[in-house]
């Protein structure tokens, strides 16, 4: 039994035989190339050259890219583009989007608004420069016991 196990989805396969390479298929522009040892083989579809050779095609493996939702170790909920640590504020900080121009403070943060102290999580960086704070913090815990009343 040959098996063919994919390198790039529908355009290259490594063929194996007993975990030995005995060849290859390729995508080509008026089909599929098989190559196995000395002989060369076209055909126009995949189904074809499952029916006509004893090749068994290996699903592709789906890579799954763990989405970013930490700066620096603090949390943020959410998915996160240009991280960043801001070295004069002394903060994580990260867009929502590629393209976005809100910055967000990643992590949990004791913010005095109004006479009082609130405990948020991923403020706005325009927050942070107009209210006093204190943070960042790694939970909310840690924020809470922080906390001034």
């Amino acid at each position: 039994m040959i098996v063919a196990k994919p390198v790039i989805d529908n355009q290259y396969w490594i063929l194996k035989q007993d975990d030995q390479k005995i060849g290859n298929i390729q995508a080509s522009a008026d089909g599929y190339v098989v190559k196995i040892q000395n002989q060369v083989s076209s055909y126009k579809t995949i189904p074809m050259v499952r029916r006509n050779t004893n090749i068994e095609f290996e699903p592709a493996e789906k890579v799954s890219r763990p989405r970013p939702n930490q700066v620096h170790g603090y949390s943020t909920g959410c998915r996160t583009h240009n991280g960043m640590w801001n070295v004069q504020m002394k903060l994580p900080l990260f867009t929502k989007t590629a393209k976005s121009k809100s910055w967000f403070a990643a992590g949990w943060y004791c913010v005095k608004q109004h006479r009082a102290w609130k405990v948020v999580h991923n403020p706005k960086l325009i927050v942070l420069e107009r209210y006093s704070y204190q943070g960042p913090f790694y939970t909310e815990e840690q924020a809470r016991g922080q906390s001034v009343s």
